[in-house]
């Protein structure tokens, strides 16, 4: 579907029930009644015990005040990479609430890839190219000091090297200089890389360069969105991110 053709909350609350990112509970949550009914926009009520909900109980929209049509759009904005603080001034949305979504995303997102609860100050990502395509794989136990012997390529605080271990990138991500491995870095150099990379790590380098990410959640999070954009297109995670957030 062209999400550009959501006109209004009514199609765009109508989208969302049909990916299923919201579900009506058609039983009372409180005395698990059949016999509820329709009182006004969003809120149900109970014949049996004469108790009121909201439609929303048990979705995102709970925790996160925003109406249908601006949800939507926040998600495909975010897919597309856009920033957080564009994303405010384009939509009239609050910067905290576009940070609360994204926040929620990266959150799922790290517990459905990589089955993670949270990103560490330290850790690295290797990547590997094989038959099925790119995959990324989170790796929290870094061997610093094999990797200070040899060489890498910096951007920013994000170390790369190339065809180590088992991997064809292997990145270590960190929230402040790690100087034993300062005194081998490089300038990094796409010409060598394969092309299959190629884009993922110019992308990235842009954006770190660009002062754009600046902590290692928004690393992380930046670096499996390009992964997906690049490989997979836009739309794919869009619903990706939709998917992650049909369940508390």
């Amino acid at each position: 579907m062209n999400i550009e053709e959501l006109k209004n909350d009514l199609e765009a609350e109508k989208f969302l029930f049909d990916i299923g990112v919201l579900k009506i509970n058609e039983v009372c949550p409180y005395c698990e009644s059949t016999e509820i009914y329709s009182i006004r926009r969003n809120h149900f009520k109970c014949k049996s015990c004469r108790r009121e909900w909201s439609k929303y109980n048990g979705t995102i929209f709970k925790d996160i005040r925003i109406k249908p049509l601006k949800f939507v759009k926040i998600i495909h904005e975010l897919s597309k990479g856009s920033l957080i603080k564009r994303i405010s001034e384009d939509l009239e949305v609050s910067y905290n609430t576009v940070l609360k979504i994204k926040t929620l995303i990266l959150k799922r997102l790290l517990k459905k890839l990589f089955n993670i609860d949270e990103v560490k100050s330290l850790f690295s990502v290797g990547i590997e190219i094989n038959e099925n395509g790119i995959d990324l794989n989170y790796v929290e136990n870094i061997n610093l000091e094999e990797l200070s012997t040899l060489k890498n390529e910096k951007i920013g605080r994000l170390y790369i090297f190339k065809n180590y271990d088992i991997y064809d990138l292997y990145i270590v991500f960190s929230e402040k200089i790690i100087k034993s491995l300062e005194k081998n870095s490089v300038k990094l150099n796409l010409k060598d890389v394969r092309v299959e990379l190629r884009m993922l790590l110019k992308n990235i380098s842009e954006k770190v360069s660009k002062g754009k990410i600046t902590n290692v959640d928004t690393l992380l999070f930046t670096l499996v969105q390009t992964h997906f954009i690049n490989y997979h297109g836009n739309d794919k995670l869009f619903y990706l991110f939709l998917e992650i957030l049909k369940h508390k």
